[in-house]
């Protein structure tokens, strides 16, 4: 089992910093395709539900039937969703929950959909919000120095986010939990610009 454990560990580190090399060097292509976010939150929570069990928290999905298809690359999104939950089970103490939801919201470039993953665990500090999208950043606390990862999750979400022409926001309190939402547009208008796009993202996701 520590054999295992510790092969899964590499291997999710190695699959990491290759994804943010690919990215930052503006070689990761999207497929853009209608799908129901239903779909896609429902498979991530499927994959992910074995560790919030195990970790004793209660996984939930909320999402209304009544939204529309979204045009995104339904691999990327779901990466996307698999590295919140992650992060959200990993810093959320037992007896804690995690919740998924949906919304779609009118923005001043039309409709846009926002998936959010709401945790009550430990939080995160306002001082430490913004670095945490930067790539090897993590935050310092009692409860996050026995947990074990890149620090290249947030980054790489920001990343696929931004790639898919949305944005990441995370809304946080100590002792009250994190609420992590993205914001992406009902339809693709730059299908075509999406390598360009890659590259500009890149390098933004360069550490300053």
């Amino acid at each position: 089992r520590d054999i295992l454990n510790s092969g899964q560990h590499l291997l999710a580190l190695i699959n990491d910093i290759l994804d943010m090399a690919k990215t930052e060097a503006g070689k990761l292509s999207l497929k853009f395709q209608d799908l129901h976010l239903e779909d896609v939150a429902e498979d991530a929570v499927r994959l992910m539900r074995n560790r919030a069990e195990a970790a004793g928290l209660e996984l939930r999905l909320v999402m209304p039937s009544s939204l529309p298809e979204v045009e995104a690359d339904y691999r990327a999104l779901k990466q996307v969703l698999l590295n919140l939950l992650s992060n959200a089970i990993k810093f959320t103490p037992r007896g804690g929950k995690v919740t998924v939801t949906a919304r779609m919201e009118l923005g001043p470039m039309g409709e846009r959909v926002r998936l959010s993953v709401v945790d009550n665990g430990i939080g995160i500090a306002a001082e430490d919000l913004q670095r945490l999208a930067q790539p090897f950043e993590q935050i310092e606390s009692q409860h996050a120095k026995t947990q074990q990862g890149t620090g290249l999750g947030l980054a790489l979400t920001k990343s696929l986010v931004e790639m898919h022409n949305g944005s990441l926001e995370m809304l946080s309190e100590p002792g009250q939990g994190t609420v992590v939402s993205v914001l992406l547009p009902r339809e693709q208008q730059q299908r075509d610009a999406a390598g360009a796009y890659a590259a500009k993202v890149a390098m933004a996701a360069r550490p300053i």
